[in-house]
């Protein structure tokens, strides 16, 4: 209770504060873009975005283009700067009605109810004020990215800038698994059977009766390695998306955690192959996600592609809690909006996990 009423005092503050430097940016604004120098208005524009996301929290504007800000300006103009000395001139009228109301009160020159009434009064003006200054501060975000916003096209350029890093991102860490997955499982493989080897080989130079029990045991590290490989080339790119479709290669999914998996494919047509290779990720790093850290029972999967979309639901239930911190879906993240995608993960506290992805099938 005590948080919830700091967190809304310093609302109402930072509300305040933030419409009254507006009056100072927008008068500063209309003078910069006057006096018609070079970078006069862009700096202006600058500082009035940093003050909107100071004390209005409105981290949309903060990379907005450097357009010409003098229509931004003018319409602040219009309306800022009165609406701000109104509000000033309210909240000094309601704080100075207000003290004085509770020094009458306290001693005894008013009676309780009319010095009630009175604080009252003095809270609501209060009140009002700061709702005005939100509701200003709303006003000047909103004709901030509509005025100093660029247009559709830019938007999307720089939408496809960030997915582009992203992907790069993205790649960088599967390498790293990649990477790890080499190093870990399938070298510690391949030096085991190398050991078991030499030691056959040592065996039958002198003659010893545990050849066959050596060889044996050579024979189980390369077949333990054939595995160890046939999984890591899984992760990296399943040979049956290419060969059969999509729904072949999340039937193999099975295959690779001991969690029963439940499939519910409806897919018709199949997906374009980018699309297809990115929700396959989706389910399999889903699945891997569940049998490693939730400590679920039973995963289920579902996947429906109607020519336009294709959706991936990736259900659990474990124990919740996961988190878009790890490389895993992080990763898939970027490489679903790298696609046009959306990406969720809705993991609470005591489960179900609910992983999903929705991916458009054209640009």
């Amino acid at each position: 209770m005590i948080d919830h009423l700091r967190r809304s005092l310093g609302t109402s503050v930072r509300a305040v504060v933030g419409l009254l430097l507006g009056i100072v940016t927008a008068v500063t604004g209309v003078a910069a873009s006057a006096r018609r120098t070079t970078d006069g208005p862009g700096r202006a524009a600058e500082r009035d975005r940093i003050r909107l996301v100071r004390w209005f929290d409105a981290e949309a504007v903060r990379d907005l283009p450097d357009r010409e800000p003098t229509g931004y300006f003018l319409v602040r103009l219009a309306y800022g700067p009165l609406v701000g000395l109104v509000v000033l001139l309210v909240l000094i009228s309601a704080t100075g009605y207000g003290g004085w109301a509770f020094v009458l009160l306290a001693g005894g020159r008013i009676s309780v109810a009319d010095g009630l009434v009175s604080l009252l009064v003095a809270a609501v003006m209060i009140y009002l004020s700061v709702r005005m200054a939100m509701i200003v501060g709303q006003w000047d975000v909103r004709t901030a990215l509509r005025l100093l916003g660029d247009d559709a096209t830019q938007h999307r350029l720089r939408d496809l800038q960030r997915t582009r890093a992203d992907v790069v991102t993205a790649i960088d860490d599967e390498r790293r698994r990649i990477e790890r997955a080499l190093h870990d499982d399938v070298q510690q493989r391949a030096v085991a059977l190398a050991l078991d080897v030499g030691r056959a080989r040592r065996t039958a130079e002198r003659g010893g009766r545990n050849l066959v029990a050596d060889l044996d045991n050579a024979v189980a590290q390369a077949q333990a390695l054939l595995t160890e490989l046939r999984d890591v080339a899984w992760r990296i790119y399943p040979a049956a998306l290419d060969e059969h479709g999509l729904a072949a290669a999340l039937e193999g999914l099975s295959a690779h955690t001991f969690l029963p998996v439940d499939l519910d494919l409806s897919i018709d047509p199949e997906p374009p192959h980018d699309v297809a290779a990115a929700a396959y990720y989706v389910a399999a790093e889903g699945v891997t996600n569940s049998t490693k850290h939730s400590g679920a029972d039973n995963v289920s999967v579902t996947v429906a592609a109607d020519g336009h979309v294709v959706t991936v639901t990736v259900v659990d239930d474990g124990c919740g809690g996961a988190e878009m911190t790890g490389s895993g879906l992080t990763g898939l993240a970027r490489r679903v909006a790298a696609l046009d995608g959306q990406f969720s993960v809705h993991s609470p506290r005591g489960g179900p996990t609910v992983v999903e992805a929705r991916i458009p099938c054209a640009s």
